[in-house]
């Protein structure tokens, strides 16, 4: 077995960069893998991780960012999925609370605990003893035979202790609440850290990277085709098996369905969230609630001190899945649900930061409402061999991939690869433990404000540490890229070395959360900001770095659109 060092020494080699992105495409075309992925959302970049822990060749291509799909558009949250128990679907939650709980454990700082608060308010159709029941059918779940625990075990609390530890939640006919736990993320750099464990292990990964067609062998796909978007070239990627993971794109990849899928197979959904300053809403804890439209679940969430998410719809799609955005409607059933419950909040849309929405990829169940349809995940062999994984939570992304490989065991089509359960649950190599990175902080003879250590440490684990060595090297860069904001100018140069990284709205929508945190009136000047570092990383020229810059803003532009 590889030693725990010799991996995080690879993954802080600079192999994986923008710099380096045509020596991994000359090698993609020379090498015959033995799995090449298509998808790099969090299904593809786990399958991937999945494939190289056994020790398989793995080649993963995206026609987009990673993440840019789904996997940076979710409710930012690791959790089991409460409101399924309603459904009772007991095996989902099962599974997604364990490996909530994995995660929490093995990326302490990515995978953060969250209280979530329930109220039980009355007339309300979920009565005290619904709640209680759920909550503790949650906790069991969770941690029945689980190596893994549960953080907190749930808890009822009276009117009176919800007023205290809530204090400007609507207490009109409020007779109490349940507080549970679950998890917070940012889903978009999970996922970049999944794939940095895959490729630490051997595995090659690039963006911007377009199937146009398969490579065939007596009607058997063996490869595929390919278009580099950067480059406009051809290429293509050999492979024993090749896997489509490409969620909301599913049906575009898949030329023979087999006769038990049907056809198409995803009903994509909207879901969109809203951003504000903690203070224009009040709260103190993650809530889940029922919005008074139409009954969804939904929910209120601290987003670090300063911040909370508001959100989700869920809304049958028929537009570009490529890039959906928030209308006025959206808001305003995002707004409407949220004053119901905090009647002092202030939800202008002069005080929202930004928005964004996500498209769920979910397998077609006729005769369900969006929100009643499941969230398992479906995996098959097509005619000509093509494997595909869709559906499924963000949360379960390590069972899905184990999952596909009982798949690829049943018809031994790799006989000497590892096959014990749980093999993947292991450390990841970026992880840092709190009392570690503080350590390391006092003794580095840097000073930083408490709340970009805390950021830096959340965000990159081991990563921060060298983002503290570039700081060494040129102390500017541990300014603030916005004043109002904690990000600075080092993380970002962390992301251009370390992370492939071509374009400036992958470093503001993907490798950072600046795109929520950073307010749409003030994202010229972050812009602006950002796009002079990539511009001398990346040597650009001045047109270059304007149409880095335009891109960028004309995506912020489409997401508050309908804001005065």
């Amino acid at each position: 077995m590889v030693k725990m060092e010799d991996l995080e020494k690879k993954l802080f080699d600079q192999s994986w960069t923008f710099k380096n992105r045509e020596k991994i495409i000359q090698k993609m075309q020379r090498n015959q893998y033995d799995v090449v992925i298509i998808g790099a959302g969090i299904t593809g970049a786990g399958v991937a991780r999945e494939a190289a822990m056994r020790n398989l060749s793995v080649a993963l291509v995206d026609m987009q960012d990673f993440a840019a799909g789904t996997s940076s558009r979710s409710t930012k949250m690791a959790h089991g999925g409460i409101r399924y128990i309603a459904y009772s679907e007991m095996d989902l939650v099962k599974s997604a609370t364990r490996e909530r709980n994995w995660m929490r454990v093995q990326i302490p700082h990515l995978v953060r605990p969250l209280p979530f608060f329930l109220p039980i308010i009355e007339g309300s159709k979920s009565k005290k003893r619904d709640l209680q029941g759920a909550t503790k059918i949650y906790d069991f779940l969770s941690d029945d035979k689980s190596e893994f625990k549960n953080y907190k075990k749930s808890k009822s609390y009276t009117a009176e202790e919800v007023y205290e530890l809530e204090p400007e939640f609507n207490r009109e006919g409020l007779q109490g609440g349940i507080i549970y736990y679950d998890t917070n993320i940012d889903d978009a750099r999970l996922t970049i850290e999944i794939l940095k464990e895959a490729n630490i292990r051997g595995a090659d990964s690039i963006n911007y990277c377009k199937v146009i067609g398969y490579i065939k062998n007596d009607w058997k796909i063996v490869g595929i085709k390919c278009k580099d978007l950067e480059n406009n070239s051809d290429f293509e990627i050999r492979a024993n098996l090749v896997i489509n993971a490409t969620g909301i794109w599913t049906d575009d990849l898949i030329e023979n369905y087999p006769d038990t899928i049907p056809k198409p197979l995803i009903r994509p959904t909207k879901g969109v969230h809203l951003l504000y300053k903690r203070e224009n809403i009040g709260n103190n804890m993650a809530n889940g609630l029922y919005s008074n439209i139409d009954n969804r679940f939904f929910f209120v969430i601290p987003r670090n001190k300063k911040y909370t998410l508001v959100g989700t719809t869920d809304t049958d799609y028929q537009g570009d899945l490529a890039n959906p955005f928030c209308d006025k409607e959206d808001a305003d059933y995002i707004i409407e649900s949220v004053k119901l419950y905090y009647p002092n909040a202030q939800l202008h849309y002069e005080n929202i930061l930004s928005t964004y929405a996500g498209i769920r990829p979910l397998v077609m169940q006729k005769g369900k409402l969006e929100i009643e349809v499941s969230r398992k995940h479906i995996i098959f062999f097509s005619n000509d061999n093509l494997l595909t994984i869709t559906g499924g939570k963000l949360t379960e992304w390590r069972e899905m991939a184990e999952d596909l490989f009982e798949h690829i065991e049943e018809k031994n089509i790799f006989p000497k690869i590892k096959k014990e359960k749980n093999w993947s649950r292991q450390p990841f190599i970026i992880s840092l433990e709190k009392e570690e990175w503080l350590d390391i902080l006092q003794n580095s003879g840097i000073h930083l404000d408490q709340d970009i250590s805390d950021h830096l440490y959340q965000q990159y684990g081991k990563g921060a540490i060298h983002i503290i060595n570039l700081i060494k090297e040129d102390e500017s860069l541990k300014e603030r890229v916005i004043d109002e904001n904690d990000f600075i100018y080092a993380e970002i140069l962390y992301v251009l070395r370390y992370e492939m990284s071509p374009h400036l709205i992958d470093v503001f929508c993907r490798r950072t959360e600046m795109s929520l945190w950073i307010h749409h009136r003030r994202a010229f000047e972050a812009a602006e900001n950002v796009a002079r570092i990539m511009q001398k990383e990346y040597s650009w020229d001045n047109e270059t770095k304007n149409e880095e810059i335009h891109r960028y803003l004309d995506y912020v532009k489409k997401c508050v659109s309908f804001i005065p």
